[in-house]
C-alpha cells in the first residue's frame, strides 16, 4: 500500500485531529462558550441623568405707572416734559394758571392776620378784668364776657388757619409733579388747554421698580416649586430671577397660576453660569419665557427598551457565582416611548446603552474596551 505524502495540508489536519482529539473537542467548547456573551458598552448613570428645562410664558411689568392727574380745575400754562424723557421724583411736569389760587391765599393770609389781631386784644382785656376783679371794681359778668371773646377769638384764628392751608395747598398744586423717578411714557394734555380735577395729565413709569409675571399651569406648579433658581428668557439672554409670590388664585381659562419675580443686581447669580454678556437689563413691556430646572433628574427617552410588554433600561450587574456580567432589566412602569423618564439610582450604575436591543434579562455580556476606558478616566475623575 502506497504512503501518502505527508506535506499535504490536509493530511495534516487529520494527523493533528488523530494525534489530539481532546483538544479538538476543547475548540468546540470554547466557541460556543463565547457565543453566548453579548457585546455591550455601557455610561454611567451619574453621566446619563440630565435635569430638563422646564418654562412658561411671562411679561415684565412695571410696579408703577402712574396717570399724574390734576388735583385742581386750572388752565395748562406750561408743559415742561415730552415722551421718553427721564424725571427725577418731585420735579415740576406741568404748571397750571393759578392767578386766583394766588389772590384767594393771600386774602387768606390778611384774613389770619386780623383774626390773630383780634384774639390777642380779648386776650389783653380779659387779663385786665382779671385785674379789676381782685379789687372789686368789676362784676363776675363782665369777667365772663371778657372770657368770651377769648374763646370766640380763638376759633376764628384757627378757622382762618384752616383756611390759609387749604388755600396754600391749592396753590401748590399749581405744580404737577413726578411720583418718584422715572420716564415720561405719555401726555395728555397741551399748552393752553383746560383741566379738571383728577384728569390725567402726564403718565409716568417707575423705571428701577419692575417685576416679572408669569403664568405656570397647574400640572408644572409642583415641579416649580421645588426649583432653586428661576431666570427670564428672552432670545439669547438669561436674566436670573428672584421669586416673590405665588398668587392664590386660578385663571379659569388657562388652568394657571399668576407669580410673580423680581430681578437680581449682581449678573454673577445667572443660572447655569450663563456669562454676563448673555444678561441683559429687563425693560417694562417686555415679552418672554420664565424659566427653571427640574429637580428632578431624566434619563434620555432613547435608552428606553421594551421587553414582555413593559418598558424599561438594561444595566449591568456581576453574577457572584461565576464572577461574570449579567445584564438585568429595570423596568419603569411611567415611562412612555419617546420620552424622558425619571428615575433614581446610584450614579457609579452602569446603563447598557450600545447592545442593548440584543440582550434579555440575565444574559451574559461582554463589556467592550471603549466602556472600560471610559469607567477608569470616570474613576479618576471622582
Amino acid at each position: 500500500m502506497a504512503r501518502l505524502p505527508l506535506s499535504s495540508p490536509i493530511l495534516t489536519f487529520i494527523f493533528l485531529l488523530i494525534a489530539n482529539p481532546t483538544h479538538g473537542k476543547g475548540t468546540k467548547i470554547d466557541i460556543a462558550s463565547e457565543s453566548n456573551f453579548h457585546n455591550v458598552s455601557f455610561e454611567l448613570f451619574g453621566d446619563l441623568i440630565f435635569y430638563p428645562e422646564k418654562k412658561a410664558t411671562a411679561l415684565v411689568k412695571p410696579i408703577n405707572h402712574a396717570l399724574v392727574p390734576a388735583q385742581i380745575s386750572a388752565q395748562v400754562s406750561h408743559v415742561n416734559v415730552l415722551i421718553g424723557e427721564k424725571v427725577k421724583s418731585g420735579q415740576v411736569l406741568v404748571n397750571l394758571d393759578c392767578q386766583d389760587k394766588d389772590i384767594a391765599l393771600a386774602r387768606q393770609e390778611s384774613q389770619y392776620a386780623l383774626s390773630q389781631a383780634k384774639l390777642e386784644f380779648a386776650q389783653r382785656n380779659y387779663d385786665r378784668s382779671l385785674q379789676l376783679k381782685k379789687n372789686k371794681n368789676i362784676g363776675e359778668a363782665d369777667i365772663d364776657a371778657s372770657k368770651v371773646e377769648v374763646t370766640i377769638a380763638k376759633e376764628t384764628v384757627a378757622h382762618v388757619l384752616l383756611d390759609r392751608e387749604s388755600a396754600s395747598l391749592s396753590v401748590s398744586r399749581c405744580k404737577i409733579l413726578a411720583p418718584f423717578d422715572g420716564v415720561v411714557t405719555q401726555r395728555m394734555i397741551s399748552e393752553g388747554d383746560f383741566v379738571n380735577v383728577g384728569q390725567g395729565i402726564i403718565q409716568v413709569l417707575q423705571l428701577n421698580n419692575l417685576e416679572v409675571e408669569a403664568q405656570i399651569p397647574l400640572k408644572q406648579l409642583k415641579d416649580f416649586q421645588q426649583a432653586s433658581k428661576y431666570y427670564f428668557i428672552n432670545g439669547l439672554n438669561q436674566t436670573p430671577l428672584k421669586l416673590n409670590n405665588i398668587v392664590d388664585f386660578i385663571a379659569m381659562n388657562s388652568q394657571s397660576i399668576i407669580v410673580t419675580f423680581s430681578t437680581f443686581n449682581d449678573n454673577n447669580n445667572a443660572i447655569n453660569k450663563t456669562p454676563k454678556n448673555n444678561t441683559a437689563k429687563l425693560v417694562a413691556g417686555l415679552n418672554g419665557m420664565v424659566g427653571w430646572h427640574s429637580k428632578q433628574g431624566f434619563l434620555p427617552a432613547h435608552l428606553l427598551t421594551q421587553r414582555n410588554g413593559q418598558y424599561g433600561i438594561f444595566i449591568i450587574e456581576s453574577d457572584k457565582s461565576n464572577k461574570q456580567k449579567v445584564a438585568k432589566f429595570i423596568p419603569i412602569p411611567q415611562a412612555q416611548e419617546g420620552r424622558p423618564f425619571n428615575l433614581e439610582m446610584p450614579k457609579d450604575t452602569q446603563v447598557i446603552v450600545d447592545g442593548r436591543h440584543r440582550v434579555n434579562d440575565k444574559a451574559l455580556v461582554q463589556i467592550n474596551s471603549a466602556s472600560e476606558k471610559s469607567l477608569s478616566v470616570s474613576e479618576k475623575r471622582d
